[in-house]
């Protein structure tokens, strides 16, 4: 596993630690003054989560010479989280892709997207994402925002985040999982091989490509 995205602030002091300050500070606070450890309490409640990449996928999809939709995955990925449907707004998201991993199931053609028409993979590396705000829209949908990074241009973006919900795997390791959903322009990253004039999607390749991040992620 690579070192994850620096921009995401995890929490690093054991949960058990925090929610004995709040009980402290709770029997020791002026009763008009409780809500100190009802705080603490809640940054307590904010899991950190490490993305398991066996059992996450990041799959993209763009039209094809008009008439169809084409699929792709990437399979070298990292990433981690912190959140708690019940205070969304303190979410946190970091994720990061290594360009060379595009799988297309046909190595000519991951070939070409690996060069300079396309990802240019030497020079760019990875595509990160950054979280910059997390917002309720209902249920259990998010709308996820923040900044994505890719052939060197940075562009903020919003994804609909479906919170999948927590569970405990067969280690006995807690769990959780998401899936995150958005589209971008390619040719907002400076991607316009076989792009028609318009920008459409109606040339050989489309302008719009969607992204669909579903994660499996272990609590740190």
């Amino acid at each position: 596993m690579r070192t994850l995205i620096t921009r995401t602030a995890l929490t690093t002091i054991p949960a058990a630690v925090l929610l004995g300050s709040a009980g402290l500070l709770a029997g020791f606070a002026p009763a008009n003054t409780g809500a100190t450890g009802a705080v603490v309490a809640e940054e307590a409640s904010l899991a950190s989560y490490t993305v398991d990449p066996v059992h996450s996928t990041v799959l993209f999809g763009i039209r094809h010479a008009g008439v169809s939709n084409f699929y792709g995955v990437f399979t070298d990925f990292s990433g981690s989280f912190t959140f708690d449907p019940a205070s969304p707004e303190s979410g946190e998201f970091g994720f990061e892709v290594q360009t060379a991993s595009v799988d297309t199931r046909n190595s000519s053609r991951d070939d070409h997207l690996r060069n300079a028409d396309f990802f240019n993979a030497r020079q760019f590396p990875t595509i990160t994402f950054a979280s910059t705000g997390v917002e309720l829209k209902e249920g259990n949908l998010y709308a996820l925002k923040g900044d994505l990074t890719m052939q060197g241009e940075t562009r903020p973006i919003t994804a609909e985040l479906e919170w999948i919900g927590t569970g405990t795997n067969q280690r006995g390791q807690g769990t959780a999982g998401y899936e995150a959903r958005f589209e971008i322009k390619r040719s907002d990253f400076g991607m316009t091989k076989y792009l028609a004039p318009d920008g459409s999607d109606s040339g050989g390749l489309g302008n719009t490509v969607k992204l669909t991040v579903a994660v499996e992620a272990v609590q740190e």
